[in-house]
């Protein structure tokens, strides 16, 4: 896996929170300008929105 800043990331790409195989996978939405901080959302449930900010270091680059 790959460590990137939730900034680096293109919006609908893939990455975990955890560098674990269980970890969910998060897919990344919208920026908020309001809360200046993005949008990401679980793979499983589009209903569990989470606002992470840009600088948050996530996991890429898997197989799920």
């Amino acid at each position: 896996m790959t460590i990137k800043k939730i900034k680096e990331l293109k919006k609908g790409e893939y990455f975990r929170l955890k560098d674990s195989d269980s970890a969910p996978v998060w897919i990344k939405g919208d920026y908020v300008r309001s809360d200046k901080k993005y949008s990401t959302y679980k793979f499983e449930d589009v209903n569990h929105e989470r606002l992470l900010s840009p600088d948050k270091s996530v996991f890429t680059d898997f197989e799920f």
